[in-house]
């Protein structure tokens, strides 16, 4: 069994499913073929810079501590202490340096300062000591490691900045820093690189107690890279999409082409459609046929002959009503003794209906 469907939207249909299989088979050959690409920073070198600034604090004589050293964080009294020794540890690793050379020195930092609402320390001024005068090294394989360790005597620079604050009249906050700057820079295989890392303990100076904090483990990695547009991976979601319409589509065009009929819009009721519109206001629909002997009967030719005749006598057009819209086929004017007819029935495009 085929089912009935309008020729031209049937055509119509078919024309869509098949432009449409087209496109989309096109889309899903673009997708398989190319992807698309997007860009992606390629590593060239990779290199690490680590570093710690540890201490250990030693006591004076005192019946407080039942040790010598304490390397734990936690608070102490100023008192009781001898010394700090403060430990810096920096390591460097890359794969396949060449030519990288660096350097590094020690210093205690003596400020005096002030913060405000938000906590930020805002220098007054600051003394710098060298500990450990600059030194060189180079990197010539993948590692590089520096050790270096300095003691802290805190009564000193509790003393110096007593020294300041007495000369200079100013009341603040003082601290000791002790930091290990260091500098990496030079060629690798694929270009430049320029880094700097700074470990530090900062200690609080002209205090009765002091607790050492400080920038003490940094992990800084770097890397050369490189921009280049790789290409994305097929979308099996946008495959699996495409596939789907294109599978939907060919069903359409099977169910059309064998499965359906195109019939075309009947020429008599396209004709009988048309004449309504056109002079739907003049006609008048009667339950009954108009019955009338063959000599009264007047035929003519065209609907526009009928509507010169009820306009020139000024009557209605009549036809006799029906549900099939085949038995619609005379339209009457009626005269003072004769009956003009136009018989549908009897056309060219009626008979073709057939």
């Amino acid at each position: 069994m085929k089912f009935s469907i309008h020729k031209k939207l049937r055509l119509g249909l078919i024309s869509f499913l098949i432009i449409g299989v087209a496109g989309v088979s096109f889309l899903l050959y673009r997708a398989i073929k190319d992807p698309g690409y997007e860009e992606e920073k390629v590593p060239l070198f990779s290199y690490n810079n680590k570093a710690t600034a540890d201490f250990t604090v030693y006591f004076k004589p005192n019946e407080l501590y039942d040790t010598k050293s304490l390397s734990e964080d936690r608070i102490y009294i100023t008192e009781f202490i001898d010394h700090i020794e403060a430990r810096f540890n920096y390591e460097f690793s890359g794969d396949k340096a060449k030519d990288l050379k660096g350097t590094y020195h020690i210093i205690a930092k003596v400020q005096g300062y002030t913060t405000d609402r938000d906590e930020n320390i805002m220098s007054i001024w600051e003394k710098d000591f060298i500990l450990r005068p600059n030194k060189s090294f180079t990197i010539a394989g993948e590692s590089k490691s520096i050790k270096e360790d300095v003691n802290i005597n805190i009564g000193e620079y509790n003393e110096f900045a007593s020294k300041i604050l007495e000369a200079s009249k100013i009341s603040c906050q003082t601290s000791l820093t002790i930091i290990m700057n260091i500098k990496v820079e030079g060629e690798t295989r694929v270009g430049r690189i320029e880094e700097t890392i700074s470990p530090s303990l900062m200690i609080p100076l002209n205090s009765s107690m002091i607790q050492i904090r400080g920038n003490r483990t940094i992990d800084q990695p770097g890397a050369i890279e490189e921009t280049r547009e790789v290409q994305l991976p097929v979308n099996k979601n946008k495959l699996i999409i495409l596939g789907a319409i294109i599978g939907v589509a060919l069903l359409g065009i099977v169910f059309l082409v064998f499965f359906t009929e195109g019939t075309s819009e009947d020429p008599y009721k396209k004709e009988l459609r048309r004449l309504f519109k056109k002079h739907g206001d003049r006609f008048v629909a009667l339950n009954n046929e108009i019955s009338a002997s063959h000599d009264d009967l007047y035929s003519v030719k065209s609907m526009d002959d009928l509507v010169r005749i009820a306009d020139e006598i000024g009557r209605p057009i009549l036809y006799k009503y029906s549900y099939d819209y085949r038995d619609i086929n005379r339209f009457y004017v009626i005269g003072q003794d004769e009956i003009y007819v136009l018989d549908l029935g009897s056309m060219e495009f009626a008979e073709k209906s057939i």
